[in-house]
């Protein structure tokens, strides 16, 4: 009963993947952001558009009056619009119904804006299809690709194609048209449908893009949860494993004071049993160390200063090695890096270093620590931490019977955060270790 509650347990406090109606009211909340710029640009549009009609040859046009009574509303209604959809797109409880609204205000104000031209043709008038104007219709239907939405792709798709129907079919009736004139409408009309094709898609893989992008995001946070729990029942792990070790010990105490053959025998089985209790605790601390490094890596790689992580550590370090003198250098205190876990887990790393190098072998440390730090061009730079120790043994840790697991923390955070661990021993003696990172824009 124990293991299937534990797990329901775990899986209720794990968050559940988007469902198609959060992945949709995410992106409408995004594309209505972009909704409020669009508008912005309309709105600039229409009144460039209003002042050319009036200021660049308007007055001169044929059927000047008429025009004016068509465009002017229009460009002043489309402003209007604009300005009415940029506030409602503002507020929390904003519909998506905004969108087509605002791809049907496009589809329309290109459709009245192009009309008059077929209606009240000027002279040398070349065709609807030889003017500039048209690709109003491809670029409003490109542009709506932007909206995020699939139904305002496919409503800008059909008004557009509606719009250039009727624009060619009464240009045809009120104009003639030339030899030519099906054939160059026919291509217009498949370059029309091939923006709407390639808009449809563009939003398609976008949203495939956001949808896995959201779901890594969410993977990423059920994972941190998981080693948080992790973390968790490890204490509890760890006091059950020390309560066993204190009982062995009080066992074996105990037999130590009788005298058989027996008792022989199982002070040799708890010699055994407590040598197996010790590897379970030091495989159940390589357990926590990776599962802290794992969960610091999937916080995300912040600036973080080398001199104020430094003094934090200085702290603990002066306060436990009072006998060796630890110097941070002004090109430490001047450096920042970019660090997965920010300023905090630099702190870690760098107290593991100078841990380390206080400790040396265990029988001997250094009596001076130096941290400095360097540029070393193309936007990296080097941490070092010297000491004039014994300098690194040929074993996984620098101490005898050590773990390692200081500098194996070290190494997977410095390589988590896209950076190199260098270590050797100095020539005229003692150790060096060198953290190559990215420096941190000013």
């Amino acid at each position: 009963m124990g293991a299937p509650s534990l797990k329901a347990a775990e899986q209720a406090s794990l968050p559940a993947l988007l469902t198609g109606d959060q992945l949709d009211a995410l992106i409408t909340r995004e594309a209505l952001r972009g909704e409020r710029t669009a508008s912005i640009a309309r709105s600039v549009f229409c009144a460039a558009l209003l002042a050319r009609f009036i200021a660049v040859g308007g007055l001169t046009l044929p059927g000047f009056y008429h025009r004016a009574l068509i465009e002017v509303p229009l460009l002043l209604g489309a402003v209007a619009a604009s300005m009415y959809l940029w506030r409602r797109s503002r507020r929390v409880d904003a519909s998506p119904r905004l969108l087509l609204v605002s791809v049907g205000v496009d589809a329309l104000l290109c459709f009245v804006a192009l009309l008059p031209n077929v209606i009240w043709p000027w002279e040398g008038y070349p065709g609807i299809l030889q003017i500039p104007d048209m690709t109003a219709l491809l670029i409003t239907v490109s542009s709506s690709a932007f909206r995020l939405v699939r139904r305002a792709v496919l409503l800008a798709a059909a008004a557009n194609v509606l719009s250039a129907v009727v624009l060619l079919v009464v240009d045809r009736v009120l104009n003639g048209g030339r030899d030519n004139f099906w054939a160059m409408a026919s291509l217009f009309l498949m370059l029309l449908l091939t923006a709407a094709c390639a808009a449809f898609l563009v939003t398609l893989r976008t949203l495939r893009v956001v949808e896995l992008g959201a779901s890594s995001t969410l993977r990423a946070e059920r994972a941190q949860r998981n080693l948080s729990v992790v973390l968790h029942e490890h204490h509890d792990v760890k006091t059950s494993l020390s309560a066993a070790l204190i009982d062995t010990e009080l066992l074996q105490r105990e037999l130590f004071r009788v005298e058989s053959a027996s008792a022989a025998r199982m002070l040799r089985k708890l010699a055994q049993l407590r040598e197996s209790i010790e590897e379970v605790a030091s495989a159940m601390g390589h357990i926590r160390e990776r599962t802290v490094r794992e969960l610091d890596a999937l916080r995300a790689t912040t600036p973080a200063e080398v001199g104020e992580a430094a003094r934090g550590a200085l702290r603990v370090v002066r306060w436990r090695y009072q006998a060796v003198r630890v110097d941070v250098t002004d090109g430490a205190e001047r450096t920042a890096v970019l660090f997965a876990g920010g300023h905090d887990v630099l702190e870690r790393v760098l107290l593991n270093l100078l841990v380390n190098a206080c400790e040396g072998t265990g029988e001997r440390g250094a009596s001076r620590v130096t941290l400095d730090a360097r540029p070393l061009g193309g936007g990296r730079v080097a941490i070092e931490v010297k000491d004039d120790g014994p300098g690194f043994l040929d074993t996984p840790s620098p101490k005898p019977g050590g773990s390692g697991q200081g500098l194996g923390f070290v190494t997977g955070m410095v390589e988590s955060s896209g950076g190199l661990v260098l270590r050797g021993n100095l020539p005229e003696g003692g150790a060096k270790v060198t953290l190559e990172l990215l420096e941190a824009p000013v």
